[in-house]
């Protein structure tokens, strides 16, 4: 059957144009309802309709089961492209298991040719449904109903999964329970960028997936989504694109609107990528000030600038909401108890890791390892209307707009003026010529002074330059240039002679490899990645593994460090596609705290408890991601070089390597 999308008329599938209006007819997906699907499933309704396809709820003829049913477009099941994007949404969502995220129970291919994706049915409404019966919610409401969201995201990101299209209408507000609390829970990673879990093709998953397309919802797209370059120049979007529509969720929750609302493309764009939000506070004056804060650090133009994962954005916000006093609708410590986050690491998903790593070295046991997992049909979007969750969104050809954002000139110090001494009067016989000039170095003094106190004041206020950045001073402009402290290459052993590469290139499956760490001072090494059951364990510690060849973690100034060392000692990597990334922190100082930097090396996974550790300590000693940089100036010996702001001088130094293979 075909429809109108005018008139709403129903033809046959012969009739190409409406008798009414003209119109051009669309196949009508509420044709499938009352009908089986692929000899299992009774379809019963629409539940809603995107550009990825329609979703129905439906019953298990034999087993009785409640679920939903995604059903990709007819006209699209020959589009290769469409057909990868959506079996990577399979492939994602069916390895990622999480109680606040719908589950998907199979991807599969009726006789008729139909693709369709069972997934789990909730019943309820969507968090848009929510705001528009409530017109508006409070911090401590709007905390309360994304707290789960941003458990999933924590656990999603933590595994190489990104959304990309939060929003609203993604979140799910489910009925109560037995409880009485409603559960929450994250819909369609349909676009979600995969790059470690699934294996499968990745390429063209940047900001822009292909030549005048974009992935998301233009009201909720980060700067990054819309194709700006981030600071880091790593043009591969991350979870912190989650963390910016998140912000601007939460902001329409309590504000009761949409923080940017264009009517066109190129408006959305300007708004996302040059205009400064105004501050919650200044919106909603009851929402506490560090609240306000830490909704305009999630929603800042560049991703360094923003919360480094969804678990320090829940604790800002926690911490913000725990300084109102006891009175009111909040009392003291009601809060912390009704949203506190369980243990972000410790879930119940099955990943099919794709990818093995194993320690080999020569008659030696390895401690097992495993992965670190990560078109056509535009539309225009009609002003203050809802998109479609997966909405691929046509760009006109436009050149690249790129709006200064403008700098917040803070408030000048107030300058006081002393009082004027009493000045006795002199005889009218003597020239007034001192007076005045001891008037005018005075009124220079204070001049001067307040003017030097405003330098230092605003001196204190700059924050710290990362990366190479022009700064002003005094008209001059300097250029800071980042500080190297070390630099790192892969030994690959698999073929004789061994062959160097640098950490950023693809490289084949089943390779044996090492690493190499050049430092610029003496320190020590500690390396963590991906283990058993792609859980993290620890691989280099203050005892290392006998298998490394090493028997400590010390690294000197200047000194090539191996990991593993000596001959038939390295990292395998499985014949499976897939990325894997490690974790490197290098001091100067031996770590024992938290206490397993200083266990031995087994090669089991680290503890639910030990996980927590560790990422506390890597949201602690990793706020801004040190820059990373290929160097082949010699095509024989490439490196990459990890550099620093001049103006961190904290340690440790945190840095990820990042190895994909095919």
């Amino acid at each position: 059957m075909k429809y109108c999308g005018s008139c709403q008329a129903k033809y046959d599938d012969s009739v190409s144009f409406c008798t009414v209006d003209g119109e051009v007819l669309e196949d009508d997906p509420s044709s499938l309802v009352n009908t089986v699907l692929d000899g299992q499933y009774q379809m019963e309704a629409l539940l809603g309709k995107g550009g990825m396809g329609a979703v129905y709820r439906a019953r298990h003829i034999l087993l009785g089961d409640r679920v939903a049913i995604k059903v990709l477009p007819p006209e699209v099941r020959s589009n290769a492209e469409w057909l990868r994007r959506f079996r990577r949404e399979g492939q994602a969502a069916r390895r990622f298991r999480h109680a606040n995220a719908v589950t998907v129970y199979d991807l599969r291919t009726a006789a008729d040719g139909t693709i369709y994706m069972v997934m789990e049915y909730v019943e309820g409404h969507t968090l848009d449904a929510e705001l528009k019966k409530k017109g508006k919610l409070n911090a401590r409401e709007a905390l309360e109903l994304l707290t789960p969201v941003m458990s999933v995201l924590e656990t999603a990101h933590a595994m190489g999964v990104v959304h990309r299209d939060l929003k609203p209408e993604n979140i799910m507000v489910g009925n109560p329970t037995g409880n009485g609390e409603p559960v929450i829970k994250l819909l369609d990673l349909g676009i979600a960028k995969m790059r470690e879990i699934a294996g499968v093709d990745t390429s063209g998953n940047t900001a822009l997936t292909m030549a005048g397309q974009v992935l998301g919802t233009p009201y909720y797209m980060s700067p990054e989504q819309w194709g700006e370059i981030p600071r880091d120049e790593n043009l591969e979007i991350d979870g912190r694109a989650d963390i910016y529509s998140l912000g601007l969720v939460f902001y329409e929750l309590i504000a009761g609107r949409r923080c940017f609302s264009g009517n066109t493309l190129h408006e959305l764009r300007r708004e996302h990528v040059g205009t400064r939000p105004r501050p919650l506070k200044e919106v909603v004056p009851s929402v506490p000030q560090g609240f306000s804060d830490a909704i305009e650090r999630a929603t800042a133009k560049d991703r360094g600038d923003r919360q480094p994962s969804a678990g320090v954005l829940a604790e800002e916000l926690r911490a913000a909401l725990s300084t109102l006093p006891a009175t009111g609708d909040l009392k003291a410590g009601e809060f912390a108890e009704t949203v506190a986050l369980p243990n972000r690491l410790e879930t119940n998903s099955d990943v099919n890791a794709p990818t093995i790593l194993t320690l080999d070295a020569a008659q030696t046991a390895p401690p097992p390892g495993g992965p670190s997992s990560t078109s056509p049909g535009a539309t225009h979007p009609v002003p203050n209307a809802p998109v479609a969750s997966d909405t691929i969104v046509e760009l006109a050809p436009a050149p690249s707009i790129v709006t200064q954002v403008p700098r917040v000139t803070p408030p000048q110090p107030q300058i006081v003026t002393p009082s004027q001494p009493q000045i006795a009067t002199p005889p009218q016989s003597k020239s007034k010529a001192g007076l005045l000039i001891g008037g005018v170095v005075l009124l220079f003094l204070v001049l001067a002074g307040g003017i030097g106190g405003y330098l230092i004041w605003n001196r204190t206020k700059t924050p710290p330059v990362v990366g190479p950045t022009n700064t002003s001073t005094n008209g001059k402009t300097t250029e800071v240039t980042p500080r190297e402290v070390s630099k790192y290459w892969l030994e690959l052993e698999s073929s004789a002679p061994s062959t160097r590469v640098a950490g950023l290139v693809p490289i084949a499956s089943g390779t044996q490899l090492k690493m190499h760490f050049v430092f610029d001072e003496d320190g020590y090494v500690y390396v963590f990645g991906p283990g058993d059951g792609n859980k993290l364990t620890a691989f280099l510690t203050s005892k290392p593994h006998p298998a490394s060849g090493l028997q400590s973690n010390a690294a000197t100034r200047g000194v090539d460090f191996s990991f593993p060392r000596g001959k038939g000692n390295s990292l395998t990597l499985d014949k499976n596609p897939g990325t894997d990334n490690f974790t490197v922190i290098f001091s100067k100082s031996p770590l024992v705290t938290p206490t397993f930097f200083a266990d031995a090396v087994t090669g089991d996974p680290m503890s639910a408890s030990q996980q927590a550790e560790f990422k506390s300590f890597i949201t602690k000693n990793q706020e801004k991601q040190p820059i990373t940089e290929l160097d082949e100036s010699n095509p024989k010996e490439p490196f990459v070089r990890v550099k620093v702001s001049p103006t961190q001088t904290g340690n440790p130094i945190v840095f990820d390597i990042r190895i994909q293979h095919n």
